[in-house]
Protein backbone atom coordinates (compact mmCIF):
# COMPACT_ATOMS: atom_id res chain seq x y z
CA UNK A 1 0.00 0.00 0.00
CA UNK A 2 1.32 3.22 -1.00
CA UNK A 3 -0.07 5.06 2.25
CA UNK A 4 -1.53 4.19 5.53
CA UNK A 5 -5.01 4.86 5.42
CA UNK A 6 -4.75 7.62 8.38
CA UNK A 7 -3.27 9.81 5.86
CA UNK A 8 -5.38 9.88 3.38
CA UNK A 9 -6.82 12.92 4.66
CA UNK A 10 -6.93 15.44 1.22
CA UNK A 11 -7.19 15.24 -2.61
CA UNK A 12 -3.40 16.03 -2.34
CA UNK A 13 -2.25 13.18 -0.12
CA UNK A 14 -0.65 10.44 -1.62
CA UNK A 15 -4.11 8.01 -2.85
CA UNK A 16 -1.32 6.48 -6.03
CA UNK A 17 -1.75 2.44 -5.85
CA UNK A 18 -4.07 2.52 -3.21
CA UNK A 19 -6.34 -0.76 -3.62
CA UNK A 20 -10.30 0.03 -2.78
CA UNK A 21 -13.23 -2.17 -3.77
CA UNK A 22 -16.28 -0.38 -4.99
CA UNK A 23 -19.51 -1.89 -4.15
CA UNK A 24 -22.61 -0.78 -6.41
CA UNK A 25 -22.44 1.01 -9.90
CA UNK A 26 -25.20 3.26 -9.61
CA UNK A 27 -24.67 7.07 -9.91
CA UNK A 28 -23.08 7.52 -6.67
CA UNK A 29 -20.76 4.33 -7.06
CA UNK A 30 -19.85 5.35 -10.57
CA UNK A 31 -18.54 8.63 -9.03
CA UNK A 32 -16.41 6.98 -6.33
CA UNK A 33 -14.84 4.67 -9.31
CA UNK A 34 -14.18 7.73 -11.36
CA UNK A 35 -12.92 9.79 -8.52
CA UNK A 36 -10.54 7.07 -7.36
CA UNK A 37 -9.25 6.72 -11.04
CA UNK A 38 -8.41 10.05 -11.01
CA UNK A 39 -6.51 9.83 -7.82
CA UNK A 40 -4.47 7.07 -9.44
CA UNK A 41 -6.14 4.28 -6.81
CA UNK A 42 -6.50 0.52 -8.28
CA UNK A 43 -10.23 -0.31 -8.54
CA UNK A 44 -12.57 -2.86 -8.47
CA UNK A 45 -16.21 -2.87 -8.92
CA UNK A 46 -18.12 -5.43 -7.75
CA UNK A 47 -22.05 -5.22 -8.05
CA UNK A 48 -25.37 -7.40 -8.56
CA UNK A 49 -25.90 -5.65 -11.93
CA UNK A 50 -25.52 -2.13 -13.85
CA UNK A 51 -26.16 -0.16 -16.65
CA UNK A 52 -24.31 -0.94 -19.92
CA UNK A 53 -23.33 2.82 -20.26
CA UNK A 54 -21.47 2.62 -17.14
CA UNK A 55 -20.00 -0.69 -17.59
CA UNK A 56 -18.55 0.92 -20.85
CA UNK A 57 -17.55 4.09 -18.94
CA UNK A 58 -15.78 2.39 -16.23
CA UNK A 59 -13.87 0.16 -19.03
CA UNK A 60 -12.80 3.53 -20.63
CA UNK A 61 -11.06 4.60 -17.25
CA UNK A 62 -9.30 1.48 -16.55
CA UNK A 63 -11.79 0.30 -13.73
CA UNK A 64 -12.65 -3.40 -13.73
CA UNK A 65 -16.36 -4.51 -13.15
CA UNK A 66 -17.27 -7.74 -11.55
CA UNK A 67 -21.27 -8.29 -12.35
CA UNK A 68 -22.56 -11.03 -9.88
CA UNK A 69 -26.50 -11.39 -10.79
CA UNK A 70 -27.06 -14.98 -10.30
CA UNK A 71 -23.96 -15.90 -9.37
CA UNK A 72 -21.51 -16.03 -6.31
CA UNK A 73 -22.63 -12.47 -4.69
CA UNK A 74 -18.51 -12.69 -3.33
CA UNK A 75 -16.43 -13.63 -6.50
CA UNK A 76 -13.28 -14.90 -6.15
CA UNK A 77 -12.29 -11.75 -8.23
CA UNK A 78 -12.68 -10.34 -5.01
CA UNK A 79 -10.32 -11.76 -2.53
CA UNK A 80 -7.92 -11.99 -5.48
CA UNK A 81 -7.83 -8.08 -5.30
CA UNK A 82 -6.60 -7.48 -1.83
CA UNK A 83 -8.37 -4.76 -1.12
CA UNK A 84 -7.44 -2.01 0.98
CA UNK A 85 -10.81 0.17 1.34
CA UNK A 86 -14.67 -1.08 0.51
CA UNK A 87 -16.36 2.12 -0.57
CA UNK A 88 -19.74 0.66 0.02
CA UNK A 89 -22.60 2.42 -2.20
CA UNK A 90 -26.19 2.94 0.15
CA UNK A 91 -28.11 0.25 -1.28
CA UNK A 92 -26.52 -2.61 0.59
CA UNK A 93 -27.72 -3.65 3.82
CA UNK A 94 -25.50 -4.67 6.73
CA UNK A 95 -26.56 -8.08 5.85
CA UNK A 96 -25.65 -8.14 2.06
CA UNK A 97 -22.64 -10.81 1.98
CA UNK A 98 -20.55 -8.37 0.57
CA UNK A 99 -19.92 -6.22 3.97
CA UNK A 100 -20.25 -9.38 5.85
CA UNK A 101 -16.92 -9.93 3.08
CA UNK A 102 -15.90 -6.80 4.38
CA UNK A 103 -16.12 -7.04 8.12
CA UNK A 104 -14.60 -10.44 8.23
CA UNK A 105 -12.07 -9.41 5.92
CA UNK A 106 -10.96 -5.96 8.16
CA UNK A 107 -11.00 -4.18 5.30
CA UNK A 108 -12.72 -0.62 6.12
CA UNK A 109 -15.78 0.36 4.87
CA UNK A 110 -16.40 4.21 4.01
CA UNK A 111 -19.42 6.09 2.07
CA UNK A 112 -19.04 8.04 -0.81
CA UNK A 113 -19.84 10.79 1.77
CA UNK A 114 -16.39 9.62 3.73
CA UNK A 115 -14.87 9.65 0.61
CA UNK A 116 -15.86 13.45 -0.54
CA UNK A 117 -15.68 14.35 3.34
CA UNK A 118 -11.55 13.50 2.52
CA UNK A 119 -11.61 15.40 -0.34
CA UNK A 120 -13.07 18.37 -0.21
CA UNK A 121 -10.23 20.30 -0.51
CA UNK A 122 -9.59 19.66 -4.42
CA UNK A 123 -10.69 23.15 -5.03
CA UNK A 124 -9.39 26.34 -2.83
CA UNK A 125 -11.48 26.53 0.37
CA UNK A 126 -13.60 23.29 1.17
CA UNK A 127 -17.11 24.20 1.27
CA UNK A 128 -19.52 24.15 4.49
CA UNK A 129 -21.20 21.27 4.91
CA UNK A 130 -25.33 21.50 5.90
CA UNK A 131 -26.55 17.96 6.50
CA UNK A 132 -30.12 16.94 6.13
CA UNK A 133 -32.10 13.69 6.78
CA UNK A 134 -35.54 12.66 8.36
CA UNK A 135 -38.13 9.97 7.25
CA UNK A 136 -40.32 12.66 5.03
CA UNK A 137 -39.19 15.96 3.50
CA UNK A 138 -35.33 15.75 3.52
CA UNK A 139 -35.62 16.91 -0.41
CA UNK A 140 -37.58 19.31 -0.72
CA UNK A 141 -35.83 20.77 2.60
CA UNK A 142 -32.53 20.72 0.82
CA UNK A 143 -33.94 22.29 -1.99
CA UNK A 144 -35.23 24.82 -0.18
CA UNK A 145 -32.14 25.21 1.97
CA UNK A 146 -29.63 25.64 -1.21
CA UNK A 147 -32.29 28.59 -2.59
CA UNK A 148 -32.37 30.22 0.02
CA UNK A 149 -28.30 30.49 0.55
CA UNK A 150 -28.16 31.31 -3.20
CA UNK A 151 -30.41 34.23 -2.71
CA UNK A 152 -28.05 35.11 0.43
CA UNK A 153 -25.23 35.12 -2.48
CA UNK A 154 -23.48 31.90 -1.49
CA UNK A 155 -22.10 29.30 -4.06
CA UNK A 156 -24.15 26.29 -3.21
CA UNK A 157 -24.37 22.95 -4.06
CA UNK A 158 -27.47 20.12 -3.08
CA UNK A 159 -26.06 16.80 -3.57
CA UNK A 160 -25.95 13.26 -1.77
CA UNK A 161 -29.18 11.65 -1.91
CA UNK A 162 -30.87 14.12 -3.55
CA UNK A 163 -29.46 12.90 -6.90
CA UNK A 164 -26.31 14.71 -7.56
CA UNK A 165 -23.12 12.54 -6.19
CA UNK A 166 -21.34 14.69 -3.78
CA UNK A 167 -18.02 13.46 -5.56
CA UNK A 168 -19.76 15.30 -8.80
CA UNK A 169 -19.98 18.53 -6.45
CA UNK A 170 -16.13 18.41 -4.67
CA UNK A 171 -14.98 18.05 -8.08
CA UNK A 172 -16.68 21.14 -9.41
CA UNK A 173 -13.91 22.91 -11.00
CA UNK A 174 -15.08 26.30 -9.71
CA UNK A 175 -15.80 25.54 -6.45
CA UNK A 176 -18.58 25.86 -3.28
CA UNK A 177 -18.96 28.37 -0.12
CA UNK A 178 -21.65 25.12 0.90
CA UNK A 179 -22.86 21.99 0.17
CA UNK A 180 -26.29 21.20 1.10
CA UNK A 181 -26.21 17.41 1.38
CA UNK A 182 -29.23 14.98 1.64
CA UNK A 183 -28.61 12.16 3.77
CA UNK A 184 -30.32 8.67 4.20
CA UNK A 185 -30.63 6.70 7.00
CA UNK A 186 -28.60 4.15 4.71
CA UNK A 187 -25.62 6.43 3.97
CA UNK A 188 -25.58 7.41 7.75
CA UNK A 189 -25.57 4.00 8.92
CA UNK A 190 -21.95 3.76 7.63
CA UNK A 191 -20.55 7.45 7.51
CA UNK A 192 -17.84 7.78 10.11
CA UNK A 193 -16.51 11.25 11.03
CA UNK A 194 -17.34 14.32 9.36
CA UNK A 195 -17.84 17.92 11.68
CA UNK A 196 -20.49 19.47 9.52
CA UNK A 197 -21.37 23.25 9.93
CA UNK A 198 -25.19 21.94 11.03
CA UNK A 199 -28.18 19.95 10.50
CA UNK A 200 -31.16 19.04 10.91
CA UNK A 201 -33.56 16.00 10.97
CA UNK A 202 -36.66 16.72 10.31
CA UNK A 203 -38.92 13.92 11.76
CA UNK A 204 -38.99 10.03 12.20
CA UNK A 205 -41.42 7.33 11.39
CA UNK A 206 -41.35 4.20 10.98
CA UNK A 207 -39.54 3.50 7.66
CA UNK A 208 -36.82 0.98 6.15
CA UNK A 209 -36.98 -1.71 9.02
CA UNK A 210 -36.29 -4.22 7.13
CA UNK A 211 -33.01 -3.43 6.08
CA UNK A 212 -31.68 -1.43 9.69
CA UNK A 213 -33.31 -4.21 11.65
CA UNK A 214 -35.24 -2.44 14.17
CA UNK A 215 -36.94 0.81 14.61
CA UNK A 216 -33.78 1.45 17.59
CA UNK A 217 -31.53 0.65 14.72
CA UNK A 218 -33.20 3.12 12.53
CA UNK A 219 -33.33 5.91 14.98
CA UNK A 220 -29.47 5.54 15.82
CA UNK A 221 -28.09 5.54 11.93
CA UNK A 222 -30.43 9.09 11.74
CA UNK A 223 -28.85 9.95 14.76
CA UNK A 224 -25.32 10.38 13.47
CA UNK A 225 -26.64 13.27 11.39
CA UNK A 226 -26.01 15.49 14.67
CA UNK A 227 -22.50 13.87 14.99
CA UNK A 228 -19.11 16.60 15.16
CA UNK A 229 -21.83 19.59 14.22
CA UNK A 230 -19.99 22.91 14.84
CA UNK A 231 -22.56 25.53 14.52
CA UNK A 232 -26.68 24.56 15.21
CA UNK A 233 -28.30 21.10 15.46
CA UNK A 234 -31.47 21.90 14.36
CA UNK A 235 -34.61 19.41 15.96
CA UNK A 236 -38.22 19.37 15.17
CA UNK A 237 -40.04 20.42 18.10
CA UNK A 238 -43.20 18.54 17.45
CA UNK A 239 -40.98 14.92 17.44
CA UNK A 240 -39.88 14.18 20.60
CA UNK A 241 -36.89 11.79 18.70
CA UNK A 242 -35.00 14.25 16.97
CA UNK A 243 -35.30 16.47 20.22
CA UNK A 244 -33.56 13.31 21.70
CA UNK A 245 -30.90 12.87 19.35
CA UNK A 246 -29.84 16.87 19.68
CA UNK A 247 -29.42 15.79 23.74
CA UNK A 248 -27.50 12.60 22.55
CA UNK A 249 -25.50 14.10 20.37
CA UNK A 250 -21.56 14.56 20.89
CA UNK A 251 -21.08 18.10 19.00
CA UNK A 252 -18.21 20.73 19.19
CA UNK A 253 -17.85 23.13 21.70
CA UNK A 254 -20.64 26.30 21.02
CA UNK A 255 -23.18 24.52 19.16
CA UNK A 256 -26.25 24.86 19.18
CA UNK A 257 -29.95 23.12 19.57
CA UNK A 258 -32.25 24.93 17.27
CA UNK A 259 -35.76 23.70 17.74
CA UNK A 260 -38.63 24.47 14.78
CA UNK A 261 -42.42 23.95 14.80
CA UNK A 262 -45.38 25.22 14.19
CA UNK A 263 -46.53 27.26 17.42
CA UNK A 264 -45.26 29.73 18.35
CA UNK A 265 -41.17 30.10 19.24
CA UNK A 266 -38.98 29.65 22.42
CA UNK A 267 -35.66 31.66 22.41
CA UNK A 268 -33.83 29.66 20.30
CA UNK A 269 -37.06 28.46 18.17
CA UNK A 270 -38.05 29.00 14.84
CA UNK A 271 -42.18 29.04 14.55
CA UNK A 272 -45.66 30.67 14.55
CA UNK A 273 -46.82 33.82 15.84
CA UNK A 274 -50.72 33.89 14.75
CA UNK A 275 -49.89 34.52 10.80
CA UNK A 276 -46.07 35.03 10.79
CA UNK A 277 -43.19 33.09 10.80
CA UNK A 278 -40.31 34.44 13.26
CA UNK A 279 -36.98 33.71 14.08
CA UNK A 280 -36.31 33.72 17.35
CA UNK A 281 -32.62 32.11 17.76
CA UNK A 282 -30.35 34.12 15.52
CA UNK A 283 -30.77 37.22 17.02
CA UNK A 284 -28.95 39.38 19.91
CA UNK A 285 -32.64 40.43 21.54
CA UNK A 286 -34.20 37.15 21.11
CA UNK A 287 -35.45 37.07 24.31
CA UNK A 288 -37.58 40.39 24.00
CA UNK A 289 -38.37 39.98 20.11
CA UNK A 290 -38.28 37.89 16.82
CA UNK A 291 -37.78 38.22 13.10
CA UNK A 292 -40.50 38.36 10.69
CA UNK A 293 -39.31 35.67 7.39
CA UNK A 294 -42.45 35.18 5.64
CA UNK A 295 -46.39 34.44 6.56
CA UNK A 296 -48.63 31.71 5.62
CA UNK A 297 -50.75 33.94 3.21
CA UNK A 298 -47.39 34.51 1.54
CA UNK A 299 -46.61 30.65 1.56
CA UNK A 300 -50.10 29.25 0.53
CA UNK A 301 -49.69 32.06 -2.44
CA UNK A 302 -46.08 30.06 -3.03
CA UNK A 303 -47.66 26.41 -2.78
CA UNK A 304 -46.06 25.95 0.45
CA UNK A 305 -48.96 26.70 2.51
CA UNK A 306 -49.45 23.05 3.83
CA UNK A 307 -47.96 22.29 7.20
CA UNK A 308 -45.79 19.74 6.43
CA UNK A 309 -44.50 22.03 3.84
CA UNK A 310 -44.47 25.13 6.38
CA UNK A 311 -42.27 22.70 8.79
CA UNK A 312 -39.91 22.28 5.85
CA UNK A 313 -40.09 26.25 5.53
CA UNK A 314 -38.84 26.64 9.16
CA UNK A 315 -36.00 23.76 9.16
CA UNK A 316 -34.36 25.14 5.76
CA UNK A 317 -34.46 28.76 7.38
CA UNK A 318 -32.83 27.55 10.70
CA UNK A 319 -30.01 26.02 8.63
CA UNK A 320 -30.11 29.10 6.15
CA UNK A 321 -30.01 31.64 9.25
CA UNK A 322 -27.01 29.66 10.77
CA UNK A 323 -24.90 30.60 7.66
CA UNK A 324 -26.17 34.27 8.30
CA UNK A 325 -28.58 34.38 5.16
CA UNK A 326 -30.72 37.48 5.92
CA UNK A 327 -34.72 36.93 6.53
CA UNK A 328 -34.79 39.48 3.73
CA UNK A 329 -33.22 36.98 1.59
CA UNK A 330 -35.16 34.23 2.87
CA UNK A 331 -38.69 35.92 1.80
CA UNK A 332 -36.59 36.39 -2.07
CA UNK A 333 -35.86 32.55 -2.06
CA UNK A 334 -39.65 31.54 -1.33
CA UNK A 335 -40.88 33.89 -3.80
CA UNK A 336 -39.28 32.37 -6.59
CA UNK A 337 -39.06 28.72 -4.90
CA UNK A 338 -40.82 25.64 -7.20
CA UNK A 339 -41.36 22.46 -5.67
CA UNK A 340 -40.50 19.33 -6.62
CA UNK A 341 -42.74 17.26 -9.10
CA UNK A 342 -45.20 15.12 -7.28
CA UNK A 343 -44.22 17.14 -3.80
CA UNK A 344 -47.60 18.85 -2.63
CA UNK A 345 -47.92 19.89 -6.49
CA UNK A 346 -50.79 21.79 -7.06
CA UNK A 347 -52.11 20.83 -10.77
CA UNK A 348 -55.56 22.09 -11.01
CA UNK A 349 -58.28 24.73 -9.16
CA UNK A 350 -61.78 23.47 -10.67
CA UNK A 351 -65.09 24.83 -9.37
CA UNK A 352 -63.57 26.05 -6.27
CA UNK A 353 -61.35 22.72 -5.57
CA UNK A 354 -57.95 22.29 -5.76
CA UNK A 355 -56.21 19.30 -6.99
CA UNK A 356 -52.74 18.28 -5.38
CA UNK A 357 -50.45 15.61 -6.60
CA UNK A 358 -48.53 14.66 -3.36
CA UNK A 359 -48.00 11.07 -4.14
CA UNK A 360 -43.95 11.33 -3.61
CA UNK A 361 -45.17 11.27 -0.09
CA UNK A 362 -47.01 7.86 -0.75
Amino acid sequence: MAASLTELTSWHSDWAGIRVVVFGLGASGFSVADTLAELGCEVLVVADSAEDLRVTMCDVIGVEVVLTAGGDPVPAALDAFNADIAIVSPGYAPSHPLIAWAALSGIPAWTDIDLAWRLRDKVGQPAQWLLITGTNGKTTTTQLTAHMLAAGGHRVAPCGNIGVPILDAIRDPEGFDYFVVELSSYQLHYTGEIFPHSAVCLNIADDHLDWHGSLQAYVEAKAKIFHNVRVACVYNKSDPLTEAMVEGAEVMDGARAIGFGLGVPGMSDLGLVEEVLCDRAFLEDRRDRAIELTTLDELAGFGLGAPHMVANVLAASALARACDVSAEDISIALASFQVDAHRHETIARVDGIQWIDDSKAT
